[in-house]
């Protein structure tokens, strides 16, 4: 786990080391364990390494420094933060090569079925110099080219350098869930692992990207386009990669990768279902808990955290596994809260009683929220809809402050197995279009003894559902909202709409299931992947999602229906195939909290006038973006207990912190 960024100019005398150091520098906190460079012409195809201020001590000598004049005229260069995971040797130092200094990487992330490439590399004629993943990547690329992304498994984002071809090839793993972003305006290309690093070049202007608060505000959407909330610089989504010719100026960006909707499973038991469920979840956690250096798990209590904490629990009893720099066994990392209402104790006293795990809390508050918002708003480098990101901020925190620099986590399971109860409306909906009228009311009524009401509101919805598309959009977005947007009337007349991440490339297959695609991959899971990555390598901790094995999703996203919601119980493949190392508690448990923090509470009392402060600053009122009396009204119910709209309130917070941050530079971070 890393950090990347790489420079190209038509003009030399941009491309100078200053400004790779500058970029570097801003992304420490992702790699302080090493630091390298190279510095590259095109033409030519020379390549010289250099090495910074945090180089390992065993190159330091070997190696020029970055700051030493350079003999030759570059237009290429890459920079790399090293967070050493695997290897911790100098042998993975980067920008790494091969062996006749003809193809170069600056890697972030994990494959972990490197074990294996390696051998099949070996039988093919490549050495190697290291155990990392990062060279097994290098000598993939040149056996098999762009084709050797479908042979990882795992997590990446690089940027290759290949003299031979004189080109730039850059890759982002199939999901997004490593970051990359990148400015081009034709004869410039940056790329960088965050937003900060680009900014550091005086070239690109920081301007927001009106679409992107339109649709932030509107319908609390973030990281659904190639867009960021900064017009002009992009991200590559995931399953997708950009080659670059600079001699050309040929600059393209591929698809790789989407999930395969055609394929079904159909006829097998119940039994037969979750032992293949089961075999591939166990299968993607051990793999992830290969590690050179110490590991725990986050948990917050609910189905998908819990069953990795026993998953991991069953392979240390029954197998004997050793959990990397874990003696004493397991460390678990979880966020509680004071307000009863918000928190999942209970849950996670049941997890830390059925495996005996070392278990460490920590109580957010909200005045620890109003303290940590800079570094916060710093770090994220783009407002979040999601108020759980400051809990999960101060979980990674105390990980890292427990010793702990890799962390498995939960996200993904909702969005593929229909953990949220939107998804009851989206069945539902599916039934009535395939005329499934014994399979609805059956659901409806489990629905009920679910949730403890009937499913009156869930089947308004579903008929919305089959209504045009924009109606259906509109809807869903206010659904979303949670309160009145207070939009500028003459900002909102700019635009017209929703945007979202377009369905499946290939042939559509049915509404539950392309529900379940466009969240997973469209408007949802890509945020909070976004925020996991940033709140966890703040903290220099390497986070890794079992859910997100491309094998377990793909598998899912083939199963029926009745697998993902069954008699009334979301996730239902996942409960049955963990029912019997769970809690009864956790497996049975029918409220989904979402991990969510208590800010509705917050904004009415302890942070309350500090809020206030800033709808009534200056800064805030004389923005293009929000109606600033319709604003300050919707407050004061809020404060008054007439609604309940703490995360629209959060949008407003957050979008205002960030512009001053950002866009104004008037607020400092501690960083």
């Amino acid at each position: 786990m890393c950090g990347i960024v790489g420079i190209f100019s038509s003009d030399s005398s941009e491309v100078t080391p200053e400004l790779l150091g500058r970029m570097t520098k801003t992304i420490r906190h992702r790699g302080p364990d090493d630091e390298g460079y190279v510095l590259i012409n095109t033409s030519t195809g020379r390549c010289e390494p250099r090495a910074g201020d945090d180089t390992i001590a065993e190159l330091r000598g070997t190696l020029k420094h970055l700051s030493a004049s350079t003999e030759f005229t570059l237009d290429i260069a890459l920079g790399h933060r090293r967070l050493s995971i695997i290897d911790l040797s100098a042998a993975g130092h980067q920008p790494m090569s091969n062996e006749e200094g003809t193809v170069w990487i600056a890697h972030n992330g994990e494959v972990y079925n490197h074990v294996e490439l390696r051998e099949e590399l070996k039988s093919r004629g490549y050495r190697f110099r290291s155990r990392t993943d990062t060279e097994v990547i290098l000598h993939s690329y040149e056996e098999w080219g762009h084709e050797c992304l479908s042979r990882f498994n795992g997590m990446w984002a690089f940027a290759i350098w290949d003299s031979r071809e004189r080109k730039l090839f850059c890759s982002r793993d199939r999901f997004g869930i490593k970051p990359f972003y990148y400015f081009f305006d034709g004869k410039r290309l940056l790329v960088a692992s965050e937003i900060k690093a680009i900014l550091q070049a005086d070239f690109v202007v920081r301007k927001p990207n009106n679409q992107t608060v339109f649709d932030y505000l509107a319908f609390a959407l973030e990281d659904c386009t190639e867009d960021t909330f900064f017009d002009g610089i992009r991200q590559l989504r995931g399953g997708h990669y950009l080659e670059f010719h600079p001699h050309e100026r040929r600059f393209k960006i591929k698809r790789y990768y989407d999930v395969p909707l055609q394929h079904k499973l159909k006829g097998l038991s119940d039994e037969e279902y979750v032992r293949q469920f089961r075999e591939l979840l166990e299968d993607s956690i051990q793999l992830r808990l290969i590690s050179d250096v110490p590991l725990g798990t986050c948990l917050s209590g609910g189905l998908d955290s819990s069953s990795i904490v026993c998953v991991i629990d069953k392979l240390v009893r029954e197998k004997g596994l050793k959990l990397p720099g874990m003696s004493d066994g397991q460390k678990t990392f979880s966020a509680r809260f004071r307000e009863k209402e918000y928190d999942e104790g209970s849950f996670i006293d049941d997890v830390v009683r059925k495996t005996g795990v070392d278990a460490y809390h920590i109580y957010p508050s909200g005045e620890g929220l109003w303290k940590t918002l800079p570094d916060l708003i710093w770090q994220q480098e783009e407002p979040f809809t999601h108020p759980c990101v400051y809990a999960q901020w101060e979980v990674y925190k105390l990980a890292r402050q427990s010793g702990v620099k890799v962390a498995l986590d939960g996200q993904g399971g909702d969005e593929m197995l229909a953990g949220y109860d939107i998804y009851y409306a989206s069945l539902f909906s599916h039934l009535m279009r395939t005329f499934h009228w014994k399979g609805l009311v059956r659901e409806s009524l489990y629905h009920a003894r679910w949730q403890g009401k009937a499913a009156g509101q869930d089947i308004l919805i579903a008929i919305y559902y089959l209504l045009p598309r924009d109606l259906k959009l509109w809807v869903r977005a206010a659904m979303r909202a949670g309160g009145k947007p207070c939009l500028n009337r003459e900002f909102k007349a700019g635009f017209t709409g929703y945007r979202f991440r377009q369905g499946p490339s290939e042939v559509r297959t049915d509404f539950f299931n392309e529900h379940l695609y466009e969240r997973f991959a469209g408007s949802n899971l890509p945020g909070i992947l976004r925020e996991q990555d940033k709140n966890s390598m703040a903290h220099s901790i390497e986070s890794r999602v079992p859910f997100l094995d491309y094998r377990l999703v793909e598998f899912v996203f083939s199963l029926p229906w009745e697998q993902k919601i069954h008699r009334g119980a979301r996730k239902f493949v996942l409960r049955s195939a963990m029912k019997e190392i769970l809690p009864e508690s956790v497996a049975n448990r029918q409220a989904k909290m979402g991990f969510n923090a208590p800010v509705d509470v917050w904004f009415k009392t302890e942070l309350a006038e500090k809020v206030s402060e800033i709808i009534n600053s200056r800064s805030f009122r004389e923005r293009p973006f929000l109606n600033a009396c319709e604003v300050e009204q919707e407050f004061k119910a809020h404060r008054n207990g007439q609604k309940n709209i703490g995360n629209t309130i959060m949008r407003w917070l957050y979008l205002e912190l960030w512009l001053r941050m950002f866009i104004d530079r008037r607020v400092s971070n501690s960083a």
